[in-house]
């Protein structure tokens, strides 16, 4: 007790110490060679390049070169490879010593991240079919948009509504409905291309934005596609259940400028397709 009390800690306590930390600790030598591993446990001798994810290790040792050589501290988030092969996030910063070397000390931030990804998807994703929400949707717009003005290209935004979407709720009822949204909403995103996106608006509505197309019968092959592929029937709980869709479309820059208006001819466009028997897309610009 006498070295406690004198304010003197022995040095095998502070090992101990590290070794049974929750925290990462890597030292950096004045050269900046490759960052060595102190704590935890598991971590004891290790090369960080062993133990960060690949995509994030070539920042990381940038950040870690600046340091040794300029004295630059960094604060970082990066991904690391536990030997199970679970990734977990670590919040890094790393910063120089008084003689010369420098350290990077790193918690875990697994918890903190994982929150931060459910909150993303509520605020962009829709929670029944996990397609994008209208938020998300006008963000990828906005992105095609300055594209297409760039490079005068044209989009398309297609409008779609079940026809009849509410006699599913009265026969089957609402948990089958929901369950009809989700099988729709998973073939609607494979009836798409790569670039494209089909978002859910709410209820039985749905919005999709076409995206490098050089004439209108492109359009016109999409939304058979998605038309053949709605009309087949679906297995919900054993039932099989049919049902059509009414697709209403508008081009840029042909009928709109801007994603307001060519929301809106799409959906009254969506409106001919109804009045004129269903289970077809209309476009804005023709009778």
């Amino acid at each position: 007790m006498e070295n406690r009390l004198h304010g003197q800690i022995p040095d095998n306590w502070y090992a101990g110490a590290l070794q049974q930390s929750p925290d990462w600790l890597w030292f950096v030598d004045q050269d900046g060679s490759e960052p060595l591993g102190v704590a935890p446990a598991g971590n004891a001798g290790s090369l960080l390049s062993g133990s960060v994810y690949a995509a994030d290790l070539a920042e990381l040792e940038d950040a870690c070169l600046e340091l040794a050589k300029h004295r630059t501290a960094f604060t970082r988030a990066f991904r690391v490879m536990l030997p199970g092969g679970r990734l977990i996030w670590l919040e890094g910063r790393g910063y120089p010593l008084d003689d010369g070397h420098a350290v990077i000390a790193a918690r875990d931030i697994t918890a903190f991240k994982q929150q931060e990804e459910r909150l993303s998807r509520l605020a962009y994703y829709d929670a029944l079919t996990g397609l994008p929400n209208r938020r998300l949707f006008q963000d990828r717009f906005m992105q095609a948009f300055y594209m297409a003005r760039r490079y005068h290209h044209k989009l398309a935004v297609l409008y779609l509504d079940m026809d009849d979407f509410k006699q599913v709720n009265d026969l089957y009822g609402h948990a089958a409905g929901d369950e009809l949204l989700i099988l729709a909403a998973s073939r609607l995103s494979h009836s798409i291309r790569e670039p494209d996106t089909v978002c859910r608006l709410g209820g039985d509505e749905f919005v999709l934005l076409l995206q490098q197309f050089e004439i209108k019968e492109d359009i016109l092959k999409i939304g058979r596609r998605i038309l053949d592929t709605l009309t087949q029937p679906f297995d919900i709980g054993g039932l099989s259940v049919r049902i059509s869709c009414s697709i209403g479309a508008s081009v840029y820059p042909e009928d709109g400028p801007d994603l307001e208006t060519l929301l809106k001819y799409a959906d009254a466009a969506m409106y001919v397709s109804k009045q004129h028997g269903k289970n077809r897309l209309q476009l804005f610009s023709e009778p």
